[in-house]
């Protein structure tokens, strides 16, 4: 019965490929092992609603393990930049993934990065840091 149930849903509604794609990759654990970074603070948690405009950054900041990740994340011509610094400072490479896809970069001397022309969804970072453990930042919805 629930079979039957579940063939006329996927008929009638099926679920968007963006939707199965985003569940997949917020399940994707390539490492088990790492620190879960939370979100600690969310300009857009502040701004107010009515408010319009936009083309401010959003400020994001992440705790996890031993490290603060900071991000800036400033939409432009319907990209995003982001800039951000691990802390403290140490050699590491930063992963930014999405549902469709990673892309990398190394953390410079003062723990910066920059990730240019990021599509608008949902994304989270993986910090790799040379020595220690990883940490991965929760998924949020840029």
């Amino acid at each position: 019965m629930l079979r039957a149930l579940r063939d006329i849903a996927g008929r009638r509604d099926p679920v968007p490929d963006n939707v199965l794609a985003a569940a997949r990759a917020s399940i994707a654990w390539r490492d088990p092992d790492a620190a879960l970074a939370q979100l600690t603070a969310d300009s857009a948690a502040s701004r107010l609603v009515a408010v319009r405009g936009g083309g401010s950054p959003r400020l994001l900041s992440f705790f996890g393990g031993s490290l603060t990740i900071d991000v800036q994340a400033t939409t432009r011509a319907g990209a995003v930049e982001m800039v951000g610094e691990v802390s403290p400072a140490v050699p590491a490479r930063v992963v930014l993934e999405s549902p469709s896809g990673s892309v990398e970069t190394d953390v410079d001397g003062e723990g910066r990065f920059r990730f240019q022309g990021v599509v608008a969804g949902s994304v989270r970072l993986r910090c790799e840091p040379v020595e220690g453990a990883a940490v991965h930042t929760e998924w949020v919805l840029l």
